[in-house]
């Protein structure tokens, strides 16, 4: 046998460098975590500091209300029980800890540089500072020992549930941009849709016994779109476009291995589709037929027969983007959290596998930490698809 010694130290070495997470390194070891909490304007985050077991912020992309859960320690029974229904606020951050000795700066070479005032620089490469994280609702208090703790749990209001009056209507050619302008309108919102969305043909579409809410997200499913209510504006929005709802586009943010404290990738049984079929009512040929968005092989076949061509080839190309970005997922918790990660946020990774290097992510989901652990931020990924017309082959039958 070779010398075992020796290639343990060679394979150590082709391994790429992963800095520990202990908050020593060059990058961290001048900040510390900062964090905000206030409960019907009032800011509480100095009476409760001391008492602060955990801190966490779910912030979802659709479909799920956002949530937050702080947990205090309620040890000699001094907390008096919130009430639900209050509003909570929660920002939370990164500040630069000037407590901490300083690295030393190289003199200056002249008398000009002598006079600069000196810059706090962002070490951390990512913002520092409070980052806000929305408003909530407590919705659920528990008390529970020992030893006592108090946990309160707060849901982002999703005010597209409050569209809640049942109505019988049929949209007739006409198109999404009219229809999410017209439901805006006579719920008193302001509106922003989507350019490439908005023009985009509805032949027909009913909305049977159905809540403007309801009928907003089978729309949005169809055409691959988001749809929520923020700040009294309703928003529809593509689900693949790397941009707010509003239309912001948002910056890629690239993460390399050292800022990562654990990871997992998938590769999903999904990817053996080969596209999606989708039937709807052939009213001139009198039968029922379908539309493929992809390849027939192993189309995945949806429930719903349509009421036209136009809305089955809509229903199954959406599907089919789906489809394509949930065949990788990528989860990474992140050792520094970043309260500047958000759902839709481009992300590009460092230091993986090839295959992981090359994709181009997009944030789904993240879940801020805040414990005796230290601040850290736990992503979602999945694939990110190029913007622009559907690039989707389609067929019908």
């Amino acid at each position: 046998m070779g010398d075992t010694t020796s290639t343990t130290a060679t394979i150590r070495a082709g391994l790429p460098r992963v800095a520990a997470a202990t908050g020593e390194g060059p990058r961290f070891d001048h900040l510390r975590p900062v964090w905000r909490v206030t409960v019907k304007g009032q800011d509480i985050s100095g009476r409760i500091a001391p008492r602060l077991v955990s801190l966490s912020i779910t912030d979802n992309r659709d479909g799920e209300a956002d949530e937050v859960e702080i947990v205090i320690s309620d040890h000699d029974g001094a907390v008096e029980l919130p009430d639900t229904g209050d509003t909570l606020t929660v920002a939370i951050g990164w500040q630069f800890d000037s407590s901490r000795p300083q690295p030393q700066q190289p003199p200056a070479e002249d008398a000009k540089e002598k006079e600069k005032e000196p810059e706090q620089p962002n070490i951390a490469g990512f913002p520092l500072g409070l980052i806000d994280k929305g408003s909530y609702t407590i919705q659920a208090v528990e008390y529970s020992g020992s030893p006592d703790t108090i946990t309160l749990r707060a849901r982002a209001a999703n005010l597209l549930d409050e569209l809640r009056t049942v109505k019988d209507r049929s949209w007739h050619k006409t198109t999404v941009g009219t229809i999410v302008r017209s439901i805006a309108a006579q719920n008193q919102l302001k509106v922003s849709v989507d350019k490439e969305i908005e023009a985009r043909k509805v032949p027909h579409a009913d909305q049977a016994h159905e809540s403007d809410a309801s009928f907003l997200r089978r729309l949005g499913r169809q055409m691959d779109c988001l749809c929520n209510i923020k700040n009294g504006t309703l928003l529809f929005s593509q689900a693949r476009k790397a941009r707010t709802p509003s239309g912001k586009v948002l910056p890629t943010v690239v993460i390399v291995r050292g800022d990562g404290d654990q990871h997992r990738w998938a590769r999903a049984d999904r990817d053996s589709y080969s596209g999606a079929k989708a039937f709807y009512n052939n009213i001139k040929r009198g039968t029922r037929s379908s539309v493929i968005a992809g390849l027939a092989g192993r189309a995945k076949t949806l429930r719903q027969t349509f009421a036209s061509e136009a809305d089955a080839l809509a229903a199954a190309r959406a599907e089919w983007l789906r489809i394509q970005r949930g065949i990788y997922s990528f989860e990474m918790t992140l050792a520094y959290g970043r309260a500047d990660l958000m759902p839709q946020r481009p992300v590009v990774v460092r230091g993986y596998k090839k295959q992981i290097d090359e994709t181009e992510w997009i944030v789904v989901g993240v879940r801020h930490s805040l414990g005796s652990s230290g601040y850290t931020s736990q992503m979602t990924l999945e694939t990110k698809q190029a913007e622009g017309g559907d690039e989707v082959l389609s067929a019908r039958f």
